[in-house]
């Protein structure tokens, strides 16, 4: 992706809290014994979704500081030859390979993480492509039916806006709509590798047709390199339709372990999101996806575009399984 003198309106922020638990000791002399009152199951099923979510977050926390240092470094290059260009220290030339380092491409193809302000940083990158000289823009976008100008999350209002300032731009364009991602799982990791359990607002028995993120990689792969058959197209698609309590039984067949399926409420997922300071944007996005997908929005099953695309069929839950065991076990 590119940019141009909006550097960082790239970046997004994650947020994190410390959370400090003291203890006072009382004399050995005066302690008395204190009974513990048992847990209720709703404290039980947050303190489960807390931990699935631990591991999660703190692996994009390091994949935030990766990105932010890449950003930093190239803006810092182009800066420092601008400073030795205007010093009469390179040649012009010298500085126009560095810029063009940034903005030399025809073909972009757009993806962020999802944050409260992916629209604006989305729409910088199709400006500065604009400006740059490019001609074809790629877009992973999201599943249809969350996606628009009055749904619930944030970021399905911030994916409309983009597809519809993409579509006025002037420049060739493909948008892609892939199903709910199957690596959403790997925030339940810990749970799975710990307690043998997946706890999600999700029901157990709900059509979901999951797919891959290297599906949508191969997809837009080939779409980028001919944008002659297929600019101006949207593609939904999505993997093959199974279950939650279905791939819970996948990942136990893989890992030879038993993995319990555990429904909770919105209610209790919004509990948990909360009690761990997540973001209120993100908790607000989250319980829409799930509210959303308990109404049907990610069960509808398309796998042609894949078939037609990229030539095979989509990677099955097993296959992703197999292919990330290491995660679960």
């Amino acid at each position: 992706m590119l940019t141009r003198n909006r550097p960082k309106a790239w970046r997004s922020v994650l947020i994190c809290a410390l959370v400090c638990l003291h203890a006072v000791a009382l004399p050995a002399q005066t302690r008395k014994p204190k009974k513990v009152p048992p847990k209720t199951e709703l404290a039980k099923l947050q303190e489960e979704f807390i931990e699935a979510t631990k591991e999660y977050k703190a692996s994009l926390e390091k994949l935030l500081v990766i990105y932010e240092r890449a950003v930093t470094k190239a803006e810092e290059k182009v800066t420092q030859s601008q400073a030795l260009f205007a010093q009469g220290l390179i040649s012009k030339n010298q500085l126009s390979e560095t810029e063009k380092a940034l903005a030399g491409a025809k073909r972009v193809f757009i993806v962020t993480g999802h944050n409260p302000k992916s629209d604006v940083q989305q729409i910088n990158v199709i400006d500065a492509a604009k400006a740059a000289g490019a001609e074809y823009i790629v877009k992973v976008s999201g599943g249809r039916d969350v996606i628009g100008p009055n749904v619930e999350s944030v970021n399905g209002q911030a994916h409309y806006k983009i597809e519809e300032h993409l579509k006025k731009s002037g420049l060739k364009w493909t948008i892609l709509s892939p199903g709910l991602f199957m690596q959403n799982i790997m925030g339940q990791a810990p749970s799975i590798k710990n307690d043998g359990k997946i706890v999600q607002p999700w029901p157990k028995d709900l059509p979901v047709a999951l797919i891959d993120v290297r599906d949508t990689g191969a997809v837009g792969a080939r779409v980028l390199r001919d944008p002659a058959k297929h600019a101006g197209k949207m593609y939904v698609f999505s993997g093959v339709s199974t279950t939650f309590g279905e791939f819970a039984k996948v990942i136990g067949d893989v890992i030879d372990k038993p993995i319990a399926y555990v429904e909770v409420t919105l209610e209790q997922a919004e509990a948990a999101m909360k009690a761990r300071n997540m973001p209120d944007w993100l908790v607000a996005h989250l319980v829409s996806i799930a509210r959303a997908g308990g109404k049907g929005a990610f069960s509808k099953e398309n796998t042609q575009p894949i078939r037609d695309i990229v030539g095979r069929a989509p990677i099955t839950t097993r296959q992703f399984v197999q292919d990330y065991k290491a995660a679960f076990s």
